[in-house]
């Protein structure tokens, strides 16, 4: 759909954009991008493995051996991440082409949770009743203010900050 310009944006994973271009006639339109919004004059992007590999412990030494070696192959030298539009594991690898746009972007992992916040987020958005992520209902509320005009963009801002701010002080977070 959003090869045939029947969606005008999409926020998935860069692993998707060689497969939306295969998926029509306009691979030349469909492109990636990071989010637009700057730290300190800096752009960054989150970045995270699709996959992982890993060879059982409790396999035979040839077995353990065997796999090392396709996985070296796999990420040396098949290519398999440039064909696939992915990031390569192997550092200085030039991106892909359909990844071309995040080069001199920084690149971050997002950290799992410390030890006890695991929940915190989900807490949050939830005694916000915001739903980020979860409900549609930020995105629902936009569409309908915006059909209205009852409310300007700030003003829901706002209330949003006012509720995720109490969800948190709530939930022992300080500021």
């Amino acid at each position: 759909m959003l090869n045939n310009g029947q969606i005008g944006c999409m926020v998935p994973g860069s692993w998707s954009v060689v497969q939306i271009q295969q998926a029509g006639e306009h691979a030349d339109d469909i492109g990636y991008m990071a989010f637009p919004i700057t730290v300190d004059g800096k752009q960054y992007a989150a970045a995270g493995p699709d996959y992982n590999y890993g060879i059982n412990c409790n396999s035979s030494k040839d077995n353990q051996i065997a796999a090392m070696c396709y996985i070296k192959w796999l990420v040396e030298k098949s290519g398999f991440a440039q064909g696939e539009g992915g990031l390569s594991v192997v550092i200085g690898d030039e991106y892909p082409e359909a990844l071309k746009a995040l080069d001199g972007i920084g690149l971050v992992v997002n950290n799992p949770a410390e030890e006890g916040e695991e929940n915190l987020f989900n807490d949050i958005n939830n005694d916000s009743e915001l739903g980020v992520n979860v409900s549609g209902a930020i995105a629902t509320e936009i569409v309908e203010e915006a059909v209205s005009g009852t409310k300007t963009m700030d003003e829901m801002v706002d209330e949003w900050n006012e509720k995720w701010t109490a969800a948190q002080e709530s939930n022992g977070v300080e500021h």
